[in-house]
């Protein structure tokens, strides 16, 4: 064990070693501190990109499905005269009188 050193004086008070194992605890404990605010805010920004990655996933399904249904509703009024009549009708562009439609 090392002697304490002290200071000689008139008031002399004896001064505090700080053991070596001691800096070196501080400075572990300060790095793993660093590193979980760093690894915590990658989590936390991670896991926003995760949900919006989600909805933009549920997003483009759902849009996904509304241009099917249109591309088959487009099909369908190109090749069908009794579509077109029934979309007439509820446009109330011809009356509810059979009309012949020409097929292509």
């Amino acid at each position: 064990m090392k002697p304490r050193a002290t200071v000689k004086g008139k008031n002399a008070q004896p001064r505090r070693v700080l053991p070596t194992w001691a800096a070196f605890a501080i400075v572990i404990s300060m790095s793993l501190m660093l590193c979980l605010s760093i690894n915590y805010r990658s989590f936390s920004a991670m896991h926003e990109e995760v949900t919006e990655n989600d909805q933009l996933t549920v997003k483009i399904q759902s849009i996904t499905d509304e241009n099917l249904q249109l591309q088959e509703e487009i099909h369908n009024l190109k090749s069908d005269a009794r579509v077109v009549q029934r979309e007439a009708q509820r446009l109330g562009i011809v009356r509810s009188e059979k009309v012949s439609v020409p097929t292509n």
